[in-house]
């Protein structure tokens, strides 16, 4: 469905908007669900948020304007609903473990951030591309399973490719607080990250 079938469904409503919603969900249900089990690393969580985006779809639509992209629109809303869940989850669970003190450089930086977004490896790597695929999904999980929030801005900015501003935005933090609270986050992903960075450099993630 073009967005604007969408806004005409939005406009008629009764069964037209239904219709519409049923084909949002047939359409997009199957990305949004992975990108939002991914940050939760929960599939019935993912789940019910993505049903819960179309049900603040359905309750929004009159908000969707021409300008706006169909599918980026709905996703900022699953990532809001997302957020907010995480948010919950670790008010509930508040065993925080402690920052690593340890910091990469810029340029080591630079490139784990390049292999974390599937980018080729550099020729010294001493592991294939499989394996580095492997080691990282295991790093993820375990990071995403420790520190779900953190794992959800950081999956934003690797996968995603959000701005500081984008997640400024979605934290509803001002820039100084979001800059303060993605480091954070870096720091925290590192721990978790030094299996693949010595596969990735064969150095370990502190030298």
């Amino acid at each position: 469905m073009d967005k604007f079938a969408f806004m005409r469904a939005c406009r008629e409503g009764g069964d037209r908007i239904e219709q519409a919603l049923a084909q949002l969900d047939s359409a997009y249900f199957t990305l949004l669900y992975r990108d939002c089990a991914r940050a939760v690393n929960d599939s019935e969580s993912a789940r019910d948020l993505v049903q819960e985006t179309f049900i603040k779809v359905w309750q929004r639509c009159a908000t969707f304007r021409a300008a706006s992209e169909l599918l980026p629109w709905i996703k900022s809303i699953l990532r809001r609903t997302t957020i907010d869940f995480l948010r919950r989850r670790q008010r509930e669970r508040r065993h925080e473990m402690p920052l690593d003190d340890e910091e990469l450089g810029a340029q080591a930086e630079q490139r784990m951030m390049e292999l974390a977004a599937q980018e080729p490896p550099p020729p010294e790597a001493q592991a294939s591309r499989h394996e580095l695929a492997e080691c990282f999904q295991t790093c993820w999980t375990r990071f995403a399973q420790a520190h779900p929030a953190h794992a959800a801005v950081m999956a934003w900015i690797v996968f995603d490719g959000l701005t500081n501003e984008a997640v400024a935005e979605l934290l509803d933090r001002t820039p100084g607080a979001t800059r303060e609270f993605i480091s954070q986050c870096r720091k925290r992903a590192r721990i978790y990250f030094g299996e693949w960075y010595e596969l990735a450099f064969g150095r370990s993630v502190h030298s």
